[in-house]
């Protein structure tokens, strides 16, 4: 979903999302490995569910106001992006609409988690690189 010349897109989550379902795959393996195969299944099946909603959640039409919130980017300037095709308009002309996983995200904009709190997919993830209770 990039378009030439467009900011870039909101990598981190998708590549979070990739690496806990890949994570997940992987305990699968083990569990099936072990015998546990129903156990193995169920966290199979939330790996495809996690890759589907964050699939849902990407093609999410925005309106600018929004865009405007979630990306940190002015009103105008997403205006613009959208205008000129940075980002593709998949609205109609006079109710632009914006996907989420085709709005670039403004480097330490609003979106940046706040000093002092954690960061949620940092956590997730070192815990994932952790030895499983699984193997």
């Amino acid at each position: 979903m990039s378009a030439p010349g467009r900011a870039p897109a909101a990598a981190p989550f998708q590549q979070f999302v990739s690496r806990l379902s890949a994570h997940w795959e992987g305990d699968a393996a083990i569990l099936r490995h072990r015998g546990a195969v129903s156990e193995a299944i169920t966290l199979e099946s939330c790996a495809v569910e996690l890759l589907e909603q964050a699939r849902l959640f990407s093609l999410e039409e925005m309106t600018l106001e929004q865009a405007k919130q979630e990306s940190g980017y002015s009103y105008s300037a997403i205006q613009k992006m959208s205008s000129d095709g940075t980002i593709p308009n998949v609205g109609k002309k006079g109710a632009p609409r914006i996907r989420r996983g085709d709005l670039p995200k403004k480097p330490n904009g609003c979106c940046e988690p706040s000093k002092g709190e954690p960061d949620l997919a940092e956590l997730v993830l070192a815990k994932a690189l952790q030895p499983s209770h699984i193997s």
